[in-house]
């Protein structure tokens, strides 16, 4: 059965061989991408080729950019990452690209307008992050892509689901472990804690 690859018993032909682990009708699958998609694959091919264990992901970022022709990069950010994005931002701006950038709490509107939950439920000007008006700000300047930096989980899925082009996401928000999700997954500790220690 195609898919449940978390699971894999088939060693990895798919990467290691170029065998399918079930028969699948290739031209079908390669019918179901778009003119689009077909250019940001081939984008990413080639900075995946080119730049292979060279590359930081910011400068991958700016790669592909580059590769797909874009000059105006939209990010959206957490707004506890304001001073690394500065720094991101300026990288982008040196390599050629007009930067546009909004932060999670945009509006500054309180939470308790949508009845959300506070981390400090004392503070009546709890600002929810607005992670739509982000997507929509970015739209309206004419980003031609757009760049995820540290928004919360869930955040990031309306985010990404508002942007008018393609998303990739720069910074994945983990506050225990320095914003390094798999951290996690290398602690005998973390995995203690999670229940999937072997």
């Amino acid at each position: 059965m195609l898919g449940q690859c978390a699971f894999c018993d088939c060693n990895r032909i798919c990467a290691k061989k170029g065998v399918s682990c079930v028969p699948v009708d290739k031209e079908q699958i390669l019918a179901e991408y778009t003119e689009e998609e077909k250019a940001i694959m081939k984008a990413a091919a080639y900075v995946e080729a080119t730049y292979y264990m060279k590359y930081t992901r910011i400068q991958e970022t700016a790669a592909f950019a580059h590769e797909m022709g874009c000059k105006k990069l939209g990010l959206a950010f957490c707004n506890g990452l304001r001073e690394e994005l500065a720094l991101i931002a300026r990288y982008f701006v040196q390599e050629g690209f007009e930067v546009e950038s909004i932060c999670c709490k945009n509006c500054a509107i309180p939470k308790n307008k949508l009845g959300l939950t506070q981390n400090n439920p004392d503070n009546p000007k709890e600002s929810m992050c607005n992670p739509k008006n982000q997507a929509l700000y970015l739209n309206s300047k004419g980003c031609e892509m757009f760049i995820s930096a540290g928004l919360c989980v869930g955040h990031d899925t309306i985010f990404n689901k508002n942007c008018d082009g393609p998303v990739t996401t720069l910074v994945v928000k983990d506050r225990v472990l320095a914003h390094n999700p798999l951290g996690a997954i290398y602690s005998g500790y973390w995995k203690t804690v999670l229940g999937i220690r072997e």
